[in-house]
């Protein structure tokens, strides 16, 4: 019961933080979202600059090689995509506890924003109308998602951290909210994989 409560007590709390976050740092979310779409976008200008073959094997994050073998549920690519997010987690909340770190975290997730939009054009190009709907209805989706998920986990442990050195806070739940961010991001990952892996995809991100 005592478990009960406290698993009701963070979803509530959760809740609470995330709608509270969005209203104090409306001005950081919607500039990380402007710089996320302006990414995405130069992503996509590049791999359509690129568009001949060479180019495109050297802009690509993983080899031709792999798209063309269809490794979309291999495990090898699950555990690849989710080593990175967990990466990327691990260095937002060692960067929220500092403010004027910042940037680090805005650089981090524009990235990825870009990367997103270079092989979400690649797909295109490379797999015409088959890829392409793939890519809309699964991978579009499910990337959006995550990008979502960094950029509220980011803002959230910045004001948790925010609020616990200006009132003395000791029982943050930092660890807590570090441990709930990567699993959302694992289940975001495994919805992902499992979803190409049963409609027969034969391409698959990871970044």
């Amino acid at each position: 019961m005592l478990k009960s409560y406290k698993s009701h007590s963070f979803i509530n709390g959760l809740r609470f933080s995330c709608s509270r976050t969005l209203k104090e740092n409306r001005g950081k979310f919607i500039l990380t979202l402007m710089l996320v779409i302006i990414a995405i976008s130069a992503g996509i200008f590049v791999a359509i600059k690129h568009s001949n073959s060479e180019s495109l094997s050297r802009l690509q994050e993983i080899s031709l090689d792999d798209f063309k073998n269809g490794l979309v549920g291999s495990s090898s690519a699950f555990f690849s995509r989710m080593l990175s997010l967990s990466v990327n987690a691990i260095i937002l909340f060692g960067v929220s506890f500092v403010p004027i770190l910042f940037p680090i975290a805005e650089i981090l997730i524009v990235y990825r924003g870009y990367l997103f939009g270079l092989n979400f054009a690649l797909i295109f190009i490379l797999y015409g109308l088959g890829g392409s709907l793939t890519a809309i209805v699964i991978i579009l989706p499910c990337q959006l998602l995550t990008l979502f998920v960094l950029i509220m986990f980011y803002l959230i442990l910045s004001k948790i951290n925010g609020n616990c050195k200006r009132y003395g806070n000791t029982d943050c739940n930092r660890l807590l909210y570090l441990l709930f961010g990567l699993l959302v991001l694992l289940i975001l990952n495994l919805t992902e994989t499992l979803l190409l892996y049963l409609l027969n995809g034969k391409v698959i991100l990871v970044i």
